[in-house]
């Protein structure tokens, strides 16, 4: 938080850039208004909140079959549809502006790789923000601040690979190599954490590691890659389409990680927590007061159950912690699929090397060269 206001600090007080002359300048503020996509954005937004309250829903509050959750993702998807028509029939000038997917393959089929990267990224990302910090601390470890030290290999390793992509890149004149090597990085450091057991603590340090060096790769070439390819009177916008791809993937998918997990992480605490307690010989009449003391870590309560022994708590807590390992490894799962796909989509990336020059088309300072 303080790294953001930091450098939200450093954009208000050093971004001095001159001023520039655009084709909007003699519209009045209500004009630029009208100038914007308003009915896409608009149906973009209502189809993204009712599909995503449908997701929340399903599974949690409701069963998926019941007719809030049905209607509110039904009633979502068609108002996704509907934007989607609207882009494409009802405007050329939207937040999906046409002239960013033509000029045939070279341009528009490559513009549209990107965003899929983009927004696989998201999926991968965000199963690594959000369920990392919970596989810790069901895991491993429950103290705050050393919680958030065993995250920091991720963010450091990410940090410091984008000088490595970057100057790849640029030596290379390539963005298609070096990012198929970081999406082959970050989708290994994914499935490791496929297999991450309650006693592998110093393996999941390092998978966050691995896979934080992946994530280097497209976190500075996608957005990069999409800046070469697009017509340059289109850069703000391709630039935002492609921030908004990524924020629907974290989105959407990260509703679908917690559906998935909440339905299965009850069931497999109930029957991993009885098997062991009666297997270590808990009476049956007691599994259930059991169950409920060790979930609730209660241990007063667990202390009173008829024929508890320490070994049995012991067996409980071990069993729980399975549990948790068992159900949090599927989210991991469902990503790590998608960055084998984004490899394959590097491949379909045209050549940009052509494009990858130093002229820069609107510099934030006034230079001036002296002629030779």
């Amino acid at each position: 938080m303080a790294l953001w206001g930091l450098t939200a600090l450093g954009i208000f007080v050093g971004y001095r850039p001159p001023t520039r002359h655009t084709a909007y300048d003699h519209l009045s503020l209500a004009q630029k208004l009208r100038a914007l996509d308003i009915p896409g954005v608009f149906l973009f937004a209502a189809g993204l909140t009712l599909f995503l309250v449908g997701l929340g829903l399903g599974g949690g509050l409701f069963s998926w079959t019941n007719v809030r959750v049905l209607v509110t993702l039904i009633l979502g998807l068609v108002t996704l549809l509907a934007c989607g028509i609207y882009e494409w029939l009802g405007t050329k000038t939207g937040i999906a502006h046409h002239d960013l997917f033509r000029g045939g393959w070279r341009v528009g089929g490559t513009f549209s790789i990107f965003l899929a990267l983009i927004f696989i990224e998201g999926i991968m990302l965000f199963s690594y923000v959000i369920f990392y910090p919970i596989l810790t601390t069901s895991l491993f470890e429950e103290d705050t601040f050393l919680l958030a030290s065993r995250e920091q290999p991720f963010w450091i390793g990410g940090g410091l690979s984008t000088l490595l992509w970057g100057y790849w890149s640029v030596r290379s004149m390539s963005i298609r190599v070096p990012l198929f090597t970081g999406f082959l990085v970050f989708t290994a450091g994914i499935v490791g954490f496929t297999t991450i057991q309650p006693d592998d603590s110093t393996r999941a340090c390092i998978f966050a590691g691995l896979a934080g060096i992946g994530f280097g790769a497209p976190l500075v070439l996608i957005i990069a890659g999409i800046q070469l390819t697009i017509p340059h009177a289109l850069i703000a916008t391709g630039t935002a389409l492609a921030i908004a791809s990524r924020a629907v993937s974290s989105s959407v998918f990260t509703a679908i990680y917690v559906a998935v997990l909440t339905g299965r992480l009850e069931p497999k605490i109930i029957s991993y927590v009885s098997k062991a307690a009666v297997s270590h010989g808990l009476p049956v009449t007691s599994v259930k007061a059991f169950v409920e003391a060790i979930v609730a870590k209660d241990s007063e309560t667990l202390a009173r159950v008829a024929g508890v022994t320490p070994a049995i708590a012991q067996a409980g807590v071990v069993a729980v912690k399975q549990a948790f390992a068992d159900s949090i490894r599927v989210v991991f799962i469902i990503a790590a699929p998608f960055g084998v796909l984004a490899c394959l989509l590097c491949f379909l990336l045209e050549d940009q090397s052509a494009a990858m020059t130093y002229w820069v088309d609107a510099p934030i300072e006034d230079l001036h060269a002296r002629r030779k």
